[in-house]
């Protein structure tokens, strides 16, 4: 009984990534394409609360528009959001105003893993 309840949460779990991340329903997931233009947003943001205090004048650095590019954000595969809500609040926050959005993008955002196409790198645990 015991063996056939394992088995059975196994094959619902590897079911429920093989389903759900597709479609980009896991709540805990987010595709790489929305995580990139959240790390890009929050470094145009970053660079122009920055020079509007700093310079008096509003301006955005092209390095901030390819923010996503830097922090090495793969379209095609899916992230755990919780890291990418991380690396958002370091560029947007203290991090981002002392260092800038470039800086806080390499510090904070370089060790965002990605989560797989489908089951995830490595297979999910359990």
């Amino acid at each position: 009984m015991l063996k056939k309840l394992l088995l059975g949460a196994i094959a619902l779990s590897l079911t429920n990534c093989l389903v759900l991340n597709p479609l980009g329903a896991n709540l805990d997931r987010e595709k790489g394409s929305v995580a990139a233009g959240r790390i890009t947003d929050a470094a145009i943001q970053t660079d122009l609360i920055n020079s509007t205090l700093l310079a008096g004048r509003a301006s955005v650095s092209i390095l901030s528009l390819l923010a996503g590019d830097i922090a090495n954000i793969e379209s095609d595969k899916y992230y755990i959001k919780s890291d990418v809500d991380k690396c958002v609040d370091e560029i947007t926050g203290f991090k981002g105003f002392v260092f800038g959005s470039l800086i806080s993008n390499i510090i904070s955002c370089q060790d965002i893993q990605s989560d797989g196409y489908i089951t995830g790198e490595p297979f999910p645990s359990f």
